[in-house]
């Protein structure tokens, strides 16, 4: 059912989003790279050649990473450099311990609050994520998946939850990809979207609640088995 449940003041604020600024741009693509290991784990930053490769200056690449560090994906030592954040299980295993609570809440909150647009975006990604399942393009899918799972925080219409979700999802992204050639539950993983959108369309925020946080705890699983440890610091 539609959910009106904010004040109109904030939801027009939240409504309406400002040009992102250099920085935040420069942020964004940076945040890209580390995430899809284009800057691997523990790898120092070859400031100057960002910058030509981004065509960006000085100021807002240093802005991003300032950005960056406060999100524990890059480490800025002073007169050292700049290093992309190791990939640590400890680390895995403390955000999943909160990760897995927070979209459940996620999903139960979206079941509540739903509107016929909010659903509507999320069947056009589980269609999507079909087409990609049969053509075999994972890296494809795992994008898909950060977009599904960015909609149904949305869905669940309350900023302050995208916000601490948001960062938590970078963090643990990287995983996907470190261990892209062996995880083998990606149709599962689809499987389990769906039943979470089928609980949101008949307002079922239990069943929405449950079948999403054990979603998120089962990605946990396979990725201890098989990351391999010369990627990781445990």
């Amino acid at each position: 059912m539609p959910y009106n449940g904010l004040p109109r003041s904030l939801s027009r604020a939240y409504a309406v989003e400002a040009p992102p600024s250099r920085s935040e741009q420069a942020d964004r693509q940076i945040k890209e790279r580390i995430i899809i290991l284009k800057l691997p784990p523990a790898s120092i930053i070859n400031e100057v050649a960002l910058m030509a490769e981004l065509g960006r200056g000085r100021t807002p690449i240093r802005e991003a990473f300032q950005r960056l560090s406060w999100k524990d994906l890059v480490v800025i030592l002073p007169r050292r450099g700049i290093y992309v954040a190791e990939i640590n299980l400890n680390d895995l295993r403390h955000i999943f311990e909160i990760r897995h609570q927070l979209k459940g809440s996620a999903a139960r909150f979206a079941a509540e609050r739903a509107t016929p647009e909010d659903c509507t975006a999320l069947h056009k990604l589980l269609a999507d994520s079909h087409e990609l399942l049969e053509s075999g393009e994972n890296i494809a899918l795992i994008h898909l998946d950060r977009e599904f799972h960015h909609r149904l925080v949305q869905t669940s219409h309350n900023p302050f939850l995208g916000d601490i979700l948001g960062r938590l999802y970078s963090l643990s992204l990287r995983l996907w990809y470190a261990s892209l050639g062996t995880v083998e539950h990606l149709r599962e993983a689809v499987a389990e979207h769906r039943r979470v959108v089928e609980a949101i369309e008949v307002d079922n925020g239990e069943t929405g609640e449950a079948v999403m946080a054990g979603h998120v705890l089962g990605f946990q699983r396979p990725l201890e088995q098989i990351i391999n440890p010369t990627i990781l610091r445990i």
